[in-house]
């Protein structure tokens, strides 16, 4: 009895002693959980309102137990994610345990009518750990609408996470010849590469949405041609849908197009992005071998937080364009190429007074790496017009002695460069007073009826292009056309 009256409060001593050890949090700062992911995704494109389970496990690598403070979906009842931690359901759990060396499960559902079109196409939650004072995330994504989606597969040091037309990118992949037609929205997450010898036709009324940062890759040798149509012209916009984001710049990056292809753009417009146009031959082990081209007609680019266009080593073409209040440059034109604009309307009235920076700069030299590279750019500027909110919104930069091709005819020019050489500006109208535009403040670049741009056109160039943007015709009773993109009518 005595022996076993010992043994038995041994027993419960230990027990005691077991339970404290248990109990004894481990409470540093630095001790934080791991997670068996950092991010979950939920990329099936419903058909149906529909559910998906997926799941994650919370790790305590510790040798002692561990308290989490709290676990917060953060959209709480409004979001469309649920969440299972160990068999609880809710938005909000707070003091749970884990042993040490020990984990939880945690269980994810997303419920979304992707036939709603009020729904973002991305929908984005995260759950919050907090636990000794240290915020932790898990990251949450689902589509939300029918749409055709691309997603990275390609994560490379240097570059954005891309995906090429068909899926992973290998040069094991024969050449591929895709068209995106307006059947359903395409929503593409981080980037789209049209790799060397792939070809890309959108068709008219195609609406391509980009992701936060996401944007698209014409590689050396890919080609990409877009046929919009006055009626049905093709969309490069962001992904949020809710109208204050309508003209919200910087809301995905940029269209990057390298040489080695003609690329062809009509009827579209690029919208709300960093860059809208980067039109650059890539260097790759010193010079590029050959110049990209690019024709760009009846298109307009609008509302970029940095660069409408983006352009060196290239030839382009453009007509009938208008690139519009960016926040810095409307075009950046460098080094070596061949640039030519007709009737095209460069206006920047961007940035609430604080913009420093041109619509239109030309410079003769590209920097890639610790590389500088001057040559000679070759800019027509015919039956155009620059102009906008500051004193000078056409500048040329000349370094190391060099020299600028440049040839301005039958123009509006805002400017503080000297236009006194016939040879580079013929016929321009210098410095008028601000009465050109319909309604500049509000972003329409149509001519109103007294502006200073009518009947100031070169009729060779009008002929060649005899109709405007909104194919008006510019034979006008007196026959002599308007500077830039559109005719008065």
């Amino acid at each position: 009895m005595k022996i076993g009256r010992f043994l038995l409060l041994i027993l419960i001593v230990s027990v005691v002693f077991s339970c404290r050890k248990d109990n004894n949090f481990i409470e540093d700062n630095s001790a934080k959980l791991e997670f068996s992911t950092d991010s979950i995704s939920f990329d099936t494109v419903f058909t149906t309102i529909g559910s998906e389970t997926k799941n994650f496990r919370i790790y305590n690598p510790h040798n002692q137990p561990i308290k989490i403070s709290s676990i917060r979906l953060n959209g709480g009842t409004n979001s469309n994610f649920r969440i299972n931690i160990d068999g609880l359901s809710g938005n909000n759990f707070q003091n749970l345990e884990i042993p040490a060396e020990d984990s939880l499960f945690a269980f994810i559902e997303v419920t979304v009518d992707p036939n709603n079109t009020f729904n973002p196409f991305v929908i984005e939650d995260f759950i919050e750990f907090n636990t000794n004072g240290n915020q932790q995330k898990i990251i949450l994504t689902a589509w939300g609408q029918n749409a055709i989606y691309y997603t990275p597969t390609s994560f490379n040091r240097g570059l954005p996470d891309f995906t090429c037309l068909t899926g992973p990118c290998s040069d094991l992949v024969p050449p591929v010849d895709v068209t995106w037609t307006d059947s359903l929205p395409i929503v593409v997450y981080g980037f789209i590469a049209i790799d060397t010898l792939d070809k890309l036709t959108i068709e008219e009324g195609t609406k391509v949405h980009f992701h936060n940062g996401g944007g698209m890759w014409v590689y050396r040798g890919g080609e990409l041609d877009v046929n919009g149509t006055k009626e049905k012209p093709v969309i490069f916009r962001g992904d949020r849908l809710e109208p204050g984001f309508d003209d919200v710049p910087g809301q995905w990056d940029r269209i990057w197009i390298n040489e080695g292809a003609i690329n062809d753009i009509n009827y579209a417009v690029v919208q709300n992005a960093f860059v809208g146009i980067q039109a650059e031959a890539l260097f790759l082990n010193g010079n590029p071998t050959q110049l990209g081209n690019l024709n760009l007609r009846n298109t307009i680019i609008k509302n970029c937080s940095g660069i409408g266009l983006l352009t060196a080593y290239f030839n382009v073409l453009a007509e009938n364009t208008v690139i519009s209040d960016c926040r810095e440059y409307n075009a950046v034109i460098q080094s070596l190429g061949n640039w030519r604009f007709d009737h095209c309307t460069f206006a920047n009235y961007a940035g609430g007074g604080g913009r420093e920076t041109p619509a239109v700069f030309i410079k003769n030299n590209y920097t890639a790496g610790a590389t500088i590279f001057v040559d000679t750019p070759n800019v027509a500027i015919r039956n155009s017009i620059v102009y906008g909110s500051i004193e000078s919104e056409f500048n040329i930069k000349v370094i190391n002695n060099g020299s600028t091709n440049v040839n301005v005819v039958n123009s509006i020019l805002k400017t503080d460069e000297n236009t006194s050489d016939a040879n580079r500006y013929l016929n321009i109208l210098k410095n008028p007073p601000n009465e050109i535009f319909n309604d500049a403040g509000g972003g329409d670049f149509e001519l109103y009826d007294n502006s200073r741009a009518r009947d100031i056109g070169n009729v060779t160039i009008g002929n060649s292009i005899p109709l405007d943007l909104n194919g008006n015709s510019r034979h006008s009773s007196d026959g002599l056309p308007d500077a830039g993109a559109y005719e008065f009518q």
